[in-house]
């Protein structure tokens, strides 16, 4: 009796081989051209929280004083820290002071973006906290002129940099939820948790629509991207409407501005967008959103910061399925960086650039399931092998003919053929392989057979409904695949070349705390 050893925890029964054609998502029009092609992008969350940097002394609405001795600290979504922590809305301006700009730079933070292969640039004009990242006369009281940034119009600046060097621009603009605005929908701090009534959503709406105009009066001629938030708590279509017209209507808009589908749960956008979720068969262009270290506003206290090979594991990953990834930095209420994410986002500059061809303009790869080096992305009939793990390089379900195997920087690599693939020798971890076919028909599938004496199936090459993240490891490229924490089912898709009895064996890791 023959064994085969899984070592990553199975929760989903192995399937039988079965031939898949290459997924194609097909733009509702060409608007979407450039979008489909970038692939990569730059998040910036930064608001008042940032100043705060996930750090909260002072009275709370929920009965607690915090105190300096016993302050509150927000290790994750410190851009959640009004409601976190219950601050009182007076108490919360307060914090204004500390949100100063004053090492903020347009052209620094596009230039970054630039450097680390980022091709559009998404920031924050208005968070759930309403303050507004320009000199507002819809909210002069909430807004650069009454906090430590004087007043400066750090939109305008950055989305003039960010045009200058050739990248796309688009806001983000928290439309539902305004802990800090009377009338605002969902649930409010300054409630306890409770809710507006009807009448004064609709005053709420009707302020939100008159910021949205003022919005596009500023920048809508340079928008590419207007990028809602929070759909789960707008049901209404009068809402919906009302809201969308604010922005189509607008003597500023232009077509060419794509929207999210985040406005309300009744509006669909032009592309989606999960958050830490993969979408392993799109239907349709989407863009996958993450953070650097768990937390979307500056924190000092985030302990959960991601690293260079877990953040080229999300890119590869994303874009394998026809996706883009849209990074997170977190800038502090001064508008710096800190050193460590730099570090990272030189690191992934550098990847970038090297293996641009392999990311830019790509496509579905056509596999659902991983393989065990790392993945694979694809254009046309060529398919590109980013190995970051493991000890060999063996690509299966795939064996039309190959006319060329060489590096990215032009050296060839020997292959031969084994069951369902190929096998490549001589890469070298971190590099990427360019293989080219003759044509590609996927047709994925383990090999199992009854000649095998063993034989181990690894997270890495399952298929992940919902994705896998990497849980910590080494400075350098990994040999293990212990690092893959699993978040949800992991299926393997068998081909069994021989009718037999096999055994299975699983070997789970769990972290020692729980």
């Amino acid at each position: 009796m023959k064994k085969f050893i899984i070592t990553s925890l199975l929760l989903s029964l192995l399937s039988i081989g079965c031939t898949h054609d290459p997924i194609e998502i097909s733009p509702p029009d060409t608007r979407l051209n450039w979008f489909n092609d970038a692939k990569f992008g730059m998040f910036i969350h930064w608001g008042v929280y940032s100043g705060m940097a996930g750090k909260y002394v002072g009275p709370s609405l929920y009965g607690i004083e915090y105190t300096e001795a016993s302050p509150f600290l927000c290790s994750w979504s410190a851009e959640w820290i009004l409601s976190q922590a219950g601050i009182p809305r007076d108490t919360y301006k307060k914090q204004a002071k500390n949100f100063t700009a004053t090492q903020f730079d347009g052209n620094e933070i596009a230039s970054l973006a630039k450097e680390t292969g980022m091709k559009y640039i998404i920031i924050t004009v208005k968070h759930h906290e309403g303050f507004l990242l320009y000199p507002s006369t819809i909210q002069p009281d909430w807004c650069t002129s009454t906090s430590g940034a004087n007043g400066r119009d750090l939109i305008m600046e950055l989305l003039t940099a960010a045009k200058s060097k050739g990248l796309k621009v688009g806001l983000y603009f928290s439309q539902n939820l305004d802990w800090m605005t009377e009338g605002s929908l969902g649930e409010i701090p300054q409630l306890y948790g409770g809710k507006y009534d009807i009448e004064k959503n609709r005053t709420y709406i009707d302020y939100t629509c008159k910021v949205i105009s003022e919005i596009m009066d500023r920048y809508g001629e340079i928008l590419d991207v207007f990028w809602w938030d929070i759909p789960q708590i707008n049901t209404s279509q009068e809402f919906t409407n009302q809201l969308q017209n604010a922005l189509i209507k607008h003597k500023n808009y232009n077509k060419r501005i794509l929207q999210n589908d985040r406005l309300s749960t009744l509006a669909n956008g032009d592309f989606a967008t999960p958050e830490g979720v993969i979408i392993q068969k799109p239907e349709r262009p989407y863009e996958l959103c993450i953070t650097m270290d768990g937390s979307w506003g500056y924190t000092d206290y985030a302990n959960n910061k991601k690293t260079r090979l877990e953040l080229l594991y999300e890119i590869t990953n994303t874009v394998s399925k026809g996706g883009n990834l849209l990074l997170n930095i977190s800038p502090k209420g001064d508008g710096s960086l800190h050193p460590d994410a730099l570090k990272l986002l030189k690191e992934i500059g550098d990847y970038m650039q090297i293996n641009s061809e392999s990311i830019y303009g790509t496509e579905h790869s056509g596999f659902t399931h991983g393989q065990d080096f790392g993945r694979v992305t694809r254009k046309g009939n060529s398919l590109y092998l980013h190995y970051y793990v493991g000890d060999k390089v063996e690509l299966y379900g795939i064996n039309s003919p190959i006319l060329s195997a060489k590096t990215i920087s032009g050296r060839n690599i020997e292959y031969k053929k084994i069951p369902n693939g190929y096998k490549f020798i001589g890469l070298k971890k971190g590099e990427v392989a360019k293989v080219t076919f003759s044509s590609i028909i996927i047709d994925e599938g383990f090999p199992i057979s009854n000649k095998m004496e063993e034989t181990n199936l690894y997270a890495m090459s399952a298929l992940a409904e919902g994705g896998l993240s990497i849980n910590g490891f080494e400075s350098g490229f990994v040999n293990y695949n212990s690092w893959i924490n699993l978040w949800p089912d992991l299926g393997w898709l068998l081909k069994v070349e021989n009718p037999a009895k096999y055994d299975i064996y699983t070997t789970i890791s769990v972290d020692r705390e729980n």
